[in-house]
């Protein structure tokens, strides 16, 4: 298996300036009633508007502006490796044939090593057990679950109220990253090191502190340094590693950020190269930062890449 080096972020690929029209979402949200519970091992992310990007660390692709967000509800612990297999042991007896094996260092470790296709049929599948409505289809009319093969799903594809699991835009993963803290480069603050997240001290940048290189508590000399989840504070909205350990991989295929400001939005219509938020243990500080975007291809898997899955407000 192929890993990536320890002190190298993720592949960032230079997008087209032409790519401005941005998808919103395409079902009206539900009108407002008494608040359900919330789901078990997630949190209640709140709506409200806050500023997507940032202009810290000349980020070009990051630019600040206004995103209203309505409420959502965020798993609080990135996907283990334990529960990536309990879901795909009921998926590959339930017509999902495809579904990665994934890597976890323990089962109580992230899972890696997982493409975006197959973290989107996974959501499928974990709503298909749980008994919700799935998100995800290969069809306009949604009248086909995606449940194997590589789609390239459209905004159209997605049921966006739909009770089940889904990734999060990455509108709602920033929001619920910076957990109601403005203007600031990570989800506690504007410095990071060893003691906040598990991420790769690159050592040269005024804003980490602390032990160099790879996390010394994770590092067994192989391959992922991943850290069980939930070893480091929670933000305020109670979302653990939303800074290192695993980078998460997001709805969106990735374009621009408009100027203007925007509602809900689910990134560009086209393209084949989706966003990762959060970097992971072998990622430098500038890409743990809560404003930046990693991008891949949506075959592509590596060690450092997992996710953790959102659910929307359905009352």
């Amino acid at each position: 298996m192929n890993t990536l080096p320890r002190f190298l972020a993720l592949t960032m690929l230079t997008l087209p300036a032409t790519v401005a029209v941005r998808a919103q979402v395409p079902d009206a949200r539900a009108p407002e009633k008494a608040q359900a519970p919330v789901p078990p091992g997630f949190a209640l992310i709140p709506p409200g508007e806050f500023v997507m990007g940032d202009a810290l660390d000349g980020d070009q692709d990051a630019k600040p502006h206004k995103v209203s967000v309505s409420a959502f509800y965020m798993q609080k612990n990135l996907v283990t490796k334990a529960q990536w297999d309990e879901v795909r042991v009921w998926a590959l007896q339930h017509g999902y044939t495809d579904l990665s094996e994934g890597l976890g260092k323990a089962a109580d470790h992230p899972v890696v090593m997982i493409p975006w296709f197959d973290v989107v049929k996974w959501c499928n599948a974990r709503s298909e057990e749980d008994s919700l409505t799935p998100s995800y289809y290969t069809d306009a009319a949604r009248t086909k679950v995606y449940r194997a093969g590589k789609t390239d799903l459209t905004s159209a594809m997605v049921t966006w109220n739909a009770t089940g699991y889904r990734l999060p835009t990455e509108a709602e993963w920033e929001k619920a990253a910076r957990g109601g803290l403005a203007g600031k480069r990570f989800p506690w603050g504007d410095t990071i090191s060893h003691s906040k997240a598990n991420f790769f001290n690159f050592g040269n940048m005024a804003y980490q502190t602390g032990s160099a290189g790879v996390h010394p508590d994770f590092d067994q000399g192989d391959d992922p340094g991943t850290s069980p989840v939930g070893s480091f504070a929670a933000n305020r909205y109670g979302l653990h590693d939303m800074a290192g350990n695993a980078s998460e991989w997001c709805w969106d295929r990735c374009g621009d950020h408009p100027a203007a400001a925007e509602t809900d939005p689910n990134g560009v219509l086209a393209g084949s190269i989706r966003a990762l938020r959060g970097g992971g243990w072998n990622d430098i500080p500038y890409y743990c930062r809560v404003a930046h975007r990693s991008t891949a291809f949506a075959g592509y898997a590596f060690i450092s890449g997992g996710f953790r899955p959102a659910r929307s407000v359905v009352r």
